[in-house]
């Protein structure tokens, strides 16, 4: 009797240790979430892909590395974005920081991008609720495409208005004569 006792009682007692560390794996976040945005009212195409990523810092001298990634076509929506990029907790290393970072890119050239640290997971900084605000990434191209043949129409129709008054002046003049 006193050695299942003693069993019952090493059993409960490993199941008291071990209750605060499976607790506390539950809670172990696993995705970093929140919204990005820019500032400009320009309006993305709807080929617009937004990548968000969860990155190491650097050490001096060293790179960091990508530990994940979301991706996701625009379709004609705008900003703000909502996101959320699941990373395995496994490769985090609690001495190490990280970061959040964002890009939007057209046709294969970068818009928009991030131009400051957003830190996350690690030494108290967040995992939900980063909002991430990017900005223009140099000189933004023109999308509409459509500047010389609204120039040519516009000339066109000058001319056109051009001829129009002179046709008039001409009928009126002759009018007069002929009276």
């Amino acid at each position: 009797m006193k050695v299942l006792r003693a069993a019952f009682a090493l059993l409960f007692a490993v199941v008291l240790i071990a209750l605060p560390g499976l607790a506390s794996a539950q809670t172990t976040p696993s995705a970093v979430s929140g919204t990005l945005t820019y500032l400009d009212r320009t309006l993305l195409p709807a080929n617009a892909v937004v990548t968000v990523q969860i990155a190491e810092v650097p050490s001096a001298g060293g790179a960091g590395q990508v530990i994940a990634e979301q991706r996701f076509t625009t379709n004609g929506a705008q900003p703000p974005f909502r996101y959320s990029v699941p990373f395995d907790p496994a490769r985090i290393n609690q001495s190490r920081a990280y970061t959040v970072q964002a890009n939007i890119t057209v046709g294969g050239q970068t818009r928009y991008t991030t131009n400051r640290v957003y830190r996350v997971i690690t030494g108290g900084a967040p995992v939900n609720d980063v909002n991430i605000t990017l900005v223009a990434s140099g000189r933004l191209p023109n999308t509409s495409g459509g500047a010389l043949p609204l120039l040519i129409g516009g000339m066109a129709l000058l001319a056109a208005l051009a001829v129009f008054v002179v046709r008039r002046f001409v009928v009126a003049r002759d009018r007069e004569r002929a009276v």
